[in-house]
């Protein structure tokens, strides 16, 4: 499979020529007709034709290359062989056009060509084998044996080149600039993995489940053991038992199934060595290389480990009208990798990677399906589904709470949002007092999530379908506007009380009274809204139109003059339809993650909001 996707964007995000960071903020009241230049916009020249002449290129290629062998020798005994391959490449381009009218800052003003190559291989060799038997009476008992092994190899590549300079823009590629510099980076992990599982069937109805898996990861070298993950489960359809007879006139099938696993995770590529980066050492008039410290590393990190038990039953009732599946799963995770601060007397520019304490990640899943109406004219189906999470930091290892925005304190989520909270406002005073030390006021990941979804049908041919989506009890830290209102100071939310109350502004900024500090702590001490940031750590509770559609399967009648064409169906739909969200959250979209790469974090900063999308599809089977 070959495929390419080419993507032209404006810039954006926390970018000064951005069209939401700063590109085209001003106000009118800058403006003069005196010659001086000023044109309305807080940049120089930085006017729209300036901003469009940024170009910012993403080009993408991806190949898929794969082979499955399969050889079965007999009946009871089966081989499959896959050998894979991905490779994806990014290009990059951010290109700024040499012009004298000073429109960009300093030296982007006589051209800039910014270019990244980011690269991706992943091979992988899997082999698994599979025996099985019958034996007992009537062959009631069954066996079923597989073992098998498995390569991984991963390997990144990143570099980077800019040129500074050009004599025209005809010529921009970076090696025809005045000024020329570059960085580069590789690294490849691999993996390596054994797996056995066995299963042992009665009436093909009652079900036990053993397996073990053996993991190995280069990361850690050769001091450390494999993970060694084993896994249980059993499943019953009680159902097929004679003593279930009198039920089955409400009762379909019904399946009780439990399973008990284990986990690993290992983190990125030389997560456990130290590394040192590369400095210029000036020796007199000598320039020569040297080094820093950056990551002290972390030779005895090992994989976190994780072990999880659920257990739960699956169902039909009313002649298959409804299906309900019911899941509680409860996980435990020890040894968790996260990185540890270090004190800056060190040296370091990194935070190592090490084993802290414990999580626990526990909760319900549920989906109901039902079909209410099912006739020749009309056909009514629905699915509900509800999911529940309870993620606690169980333990920390004897280790402070650390973190600043996002903090790692036990009892608590994962990274949740911390801040000094705010005790007490004196409206009339404009004294705001806040705690003296930080306080979790908010959760990262959401504790409940459900959907809905429903489709009517209209004589076999119409099908109707729409989708809700909602996200409960998680907070947003809304970073566009502290940015905006704390450090540009170039939003009209602190003036315009037609927008925000006194209130709201002193929750936000504090004490607007020069000479005063912004927030006092209970203890008297003054402290600034970068502790303080309650306003801006905003509810993220939202109900999502996801989407609605239309599909109609085309008659036969109409498509015979296609030839031989068997079927065809014009669909229509539009996500992104609607979203109701909590007042208090003042962003476009709370479901929209800045640093999406972020593992324990949720803001919003400058990030466009999911787009509505429409679509128009016409599929025909020959």
């Amino acid at each position: 499979a070959l495929g390419q996707n080419r993507l032209n964007a404006p810039q954006n995000d926390n970018n000064i020529y951005g069209f939401l960071g700063g590109g085209l903020l001003g106000s009118p009241t800058t403006r003069t007709t005196d010659g001086s230049g000023a044109n309305g916009w807080f940049g120089v020249q930085r006017d729209l034709q300036a901003i469009i002449a940024v170009k910012s290129d993403v080009v993408t290629r991806q190949n898929t290359v794969g082979i499955t062998v399969n050889y079965i020798p007999t009946g009871w005994f089966t081989n499959k062989l896959t050998l894979g391959g991905d490779l994806v490449n990014d290009e990059i381009t951010a290109y700024f056009p040499k012009n004298s009218r000073g429109s960009y800052s300093g030296l982007l003003n006589t051209g800039q060509n910014f270019q990244q190559r980011t690269g991706v291989e992943r091979y992988t060799v899997d082999y698994l084998g599979n025996l099985k038997h019958r034996f007992g009476s009537e062959g009631k008992w069954a066996v079923n044996g597989s073992g098998g092994i498995q390569f991984i190899s991963t390997r990144n590549d990143f570099i980077t080149v800019t040129g500074i300079g050009f004599v025209t823009n005809a010529n921009n590629v970076p090696s025809s600039a005045s000024t020329t510099s570059g960085t580069g980076q590789r690294n490849e992990v691999r993996q390596r993995g054994y797996v056995a599982e066995a299963q042992l069937a009665n009436s093909d109805r009652r079900f036990v489940n053993v397996g073990v898996r053996v993991d190995e990861f280069s990361v850690f070298g050769s001091q450390v053991a494999p993970a060694v993950l084993p896994k249980v489960g059993a499943s019953w359809v009680i159902s097929e038992e004679p003593f279930f007879e009198p039920l089955r006139s409400f009762f379909g099938q019904v399946r009780l199934r439990s399973a008990y696993g284990q986990t690993g995770r290992a983190p990125g590529a030389g997560a456990a060595l130290q590394t040192l980066s590369a400095q210029p050492s000036i020796n007199g008039i000598v320039v020569e290389s040297g080094a820093v410290p950056r990551n002290p590393g972390n030779p005895d990190l090992k994989p976190e480990r994780g072990a999880e038990l659920e257990y739960g039953f699956d169902m039909s009732l009313f002649s298959d009208r409804v299906s309900v599946e019911f899941t509680r799963f409860d996980k435990r995770t020890k040894d968790l990798i996260l990185n540890r601060p270090l004190p800056p007397s060190l040296g370091f520019t990194e935070n190592p990677q090490v084993n802290i304490g414990g999580v626990r990640n526990a909760g319900v899943e549920v989906s109901v399906s039902a079909t209410p109406i099912k006739s020749r004219v009309f056909d009514w189906d629905f699915l509900v589904g509800m999911a529940t999470l309870k993620n606690e930091l169980t333990d920390l290892g004897g280790v402070s709470p650390f973190g600043t925005l996002n903090r790692f304190t036990e009892g608590y989520q994962l990274g949740s949002f911390v801040s000094k909270r705010i005790r007490n406002v004196n409206e009339a005073t404009g004294v705001v007092t806040v705690a003296d030390t930080f306080e979790v006021v908010g959760n990262v990941f959401p504790t409940f999530e459900g959907t809905l979804s429903t489709t009517f049908t209209l004589f076999r041919q119409l099908r109707l379908t729409g989708q809700l989506d909602t996200k409960r009890n998680f907070s947003v830290y809304n970073n566009t506007a502290y940015f905006r209102e704390t450090q540009l100071v170039r939003s009209n939310l602190r003036l315009d009380t037609l927008q925000q109350t006194r209130l709201q502004r002193l929750r936000k900024y504090g004490n607007p009274t020069p000479g005063q500090p912004a927030f006092v702590q209970e203890n008297g001490a003054a402290t600034t809204v970068g502790e303080a940031r309650d306003g801006f750590i905003q509810p993220g509770d939202f109900v999502r139109l996801r989407e609605i559609s239309a599909t109609w399967n085309i008659p036969s009648r109409y498509i015979g003059f296609m030839g031989k064409a068997q079927s065809a169906s014009l669909a229509f739909a539009v996500q992104n339809v609607k979203l109701w969200k909590n007042k208090a959250f003042e962003g476009p979209d709370p479901e929209v993650i800045s640093n999406a790469g972020g593992q324990f974090s949720r803001d919003d900063f400058l990030t466009q909001a999911s787009p509505r999308t429409t679509l128009l599809r016409l599929n025909i089977t020959f």
